[in-house]
């Protein structure tokens, strides 16, 4: 029977694209440096700044923009909001502890009125789940989500602050960073959601605990080489008349709905309706209750299937503990992730550690380097189906997102930067 994932490889855009680029080097071939070089790259002295762009308007459900300042080389970026509780009725707000994730819709790269990247709450949970461990818990700290709680709480009259990673690609290795002083004027543009969203979690008649934003910046952290070297790698880089192409990667968020039953062995499926190329599929199932957003149930079972071929049907335990590798980490390159975390209810964070990944790739530097696809314009029938207990009778979300490469390509006389091929 002909593999519907190499057929669909056989026919795609991008990876006809990228096979033909010839690699700089033989990755299996290693040398020495020589006398007076250095065996691995020199980077020159530089200055690492961090600095807090603030909005001209801030606000619930409405857009904020930022502009990237002109400093070299953007190597992060975090947005900060700053929420009050302010109704002084003497009674604590109770959020999900999720909030400061759930309540940014979405963040977007812009040049031109041009989206060049974008991402949402759950897609931004995929890649934290994708993190190594300690990586992944700062990032909750930084997102103040509770470790085994639904729920957190801000006093009257108190506020609390949150960061969140914007976890585009661009920040993921220096080869892929941004030249803010070369590419054309860059925004960053936020969607916030209403104001007591994922705050109006009080039972008992309590009144919505509405927040307040105080305050919502963008912390940007640039490095900067002295002028004559920063000319000299804009020079190198875009001196040519072609222009500079890369490989950038977003996730791709897609979710249906179902109402099942309070009973073990309920299904979901849901059938991909993206034409891009894939390189990992993250799959979770998420109760519909506004107070259990993003607390993600486990999955007793996935099974993925292309053009009518079963692709994967396997318990969710071994997808999750056993499936993901990273052939980057010698002697250690199978069972990659950090499922592994006790998944009781008292020291779980389910929201960045019940998100179960399928990796068509072979490592999880999807940024250095593209090791395998899957063509989702060539197949038929791309479907995820997802076997949970359902705790209640009601309405559950089957979340899947598809994490997807694309190419970039910033104009080597102007700056300007275009995306093109994805499939």
């Amino acid at each position: 029977m002909a593999n519907a994932i190499l057929n669909s490889n056989a026919s795609s855009s991008l990876v006809a694209a990228l096979d033909s680029v010839s690699a700089s080097k033989n990755p299996l071939i290693y040398s020495y440096g020589s006398k007076n070089t250095l065996g691995s790259a020199h980077v020159p002295a530089h200055s690492r700044t961090v600095v807090e762009a603030q909005s001209t308007s801030i606000g619930w459900n409405q857009n904020i923009d930022f502009h990237i300042i002109k400093a070299g080389q953007l190597e992060n970026c975090f947005l900060k909001l700053t929420i009050a509780n302010t109704l002084n009725n003497h009674a604590n707000a109770t959020l999900n502890t999720n909030y400061f994730n759930l309540i940014v819709e979405e963040i977007q790269l812009l040049t031109a009125g041009k989206v060049i990247m974008r991402n949402v709450p759950f897609g931004r949970a995929c890649l934290m789940s994708q993190k190594s461990f300690g990586v992944r818990k700062n990032m909750e700290g930084l997102l103040q989500i509770t470790r085994g709680a639904a729920t957190t709480a801000i006093a009257d009259n108190a506020s609390a602050t949150g960061y969140v990673p914007l976890l585009f690609s661009c920040f993921d290795v220096p080869e892929l960073m941004y030249n803010s002083s070369f590419c054309e004027p860059m925004i960053v543009r936020v969607r916030l959601s209403t104001d007591n969203k994922y705050s109006n979690l009080v039972g008992g008649g309590q009144a919505a605990q509405s927040m307040d934003l105080t305050a919502a910046s963008l912390i940007q952290v640039h490095r900067q080489m002295p002028s004559q070297l920063e000319q000299a790698q804009i020079s190198a880089n875009y001196s040519d008349t072609e222009s500079l192409v890369r490989v950038q990667n977003e996730v791709v968020c897609e979710e249906t709905s179902k109402t099942v039953a309070a009973a073990a062995g309920q299904e979901i499926t849901h059938t991909l309706t993206t034409n891009r190329c894939i390189n990992k599929l993250f799959v979770a199932v998420e109760d519909s209750l506004v107070a259990n957003a993003g607390q993600y149930v486990e999955i007793q079972d996935i099974e993925v299937k292309a053009n009518g071929q079963t692709i994967l049907s396997m318990p969710g335990e071994l997808v999750a503990l056993g499936l993901n590798l990273d052939t980057d980490r010698a002697n250690s390159g199978q069972c990659v992730g950090n499922y592994w975390e006790e998944s009781s209810a008292t020291s779980s964070t389910p929201h960045t550690q019940r998100v179960y990944c399928i990796n068509f790739g072979m490592n999880s530097d999807h940024s250095a380097h593209l090791t395998n696809v899957v063509s989702a314009r060539e197949i038929n029938a791309f479907t995820v189906k997802a076997t949970f207990t359902g705790a209640a009778a009601r309405e559950y979300k089957l979340r899947v997102g598809a994490l997807t490469p694309f190419l970039e390509s910033i104009n080597s006389a102007s700056g300007k930067i275009s995306t093109s091929l994805s499939s």
